[in-house]
């Protein structure tokens, strides 16, 4: 009785982190949104602690719950919740900093590229964005 207690929630937990990670960005939605996606600004208005390491490619990131005040041309400023993939190394996501994101204008899926500011030429990510 006892093992198969475990069993289900073992299955149970297993289900919660699937579910979680299927709404996260994925690798190709990164790298399709590092190309493709509107270039704008986000604040960060709340970040856990917490991070997932992960990789694609050769490229480290940590995943972290964040809520974000995005802001891209043409559009009124904007919150967005959600588990976004971090650069690890790069960014240290605490409230009240600045980050350089690329946005899906059509899903809303945010990629984030690096610190705010004129970082784009540095990492080799795009033009600098203006203040």
């Amino acid at each position: 009785m006892a093992g198969i207690v475990i069993l289900v929630i073992f299955f149970i937990v297993f289900a919660l982190v699937k579910s979680a990670s299927t709404k996260a960005l994925g690798v190709n939605d990164y790298d399709r949104l590092t190309r493709n996606g509107v270039r704008g600004r986000a604040l960060v208005l709340a970040s856990t602690n917490i991070a997932v390491n992960f990789r694609i490619g050769m490229r480290r990131f940590e995943r972290r719950t964040m809520t974000l005040e995005v802001e891209i041309p043409g559009r009124e400023p904007y919150i967005a919740q959600g588990l976004y993939p971090v650069p690890r190394g790069l960014v240290e996501p605490i409230p009240g900093s600045m980050l350089d994101v690329a946005v899906d204008a059509r899903s809303g899926q945010i990629a984030v590229l690096g610190p705010g500011g004129f970082t784009g030429p540095w990492l080799n990510i795009g033009p600098p964005q203006p203040y």
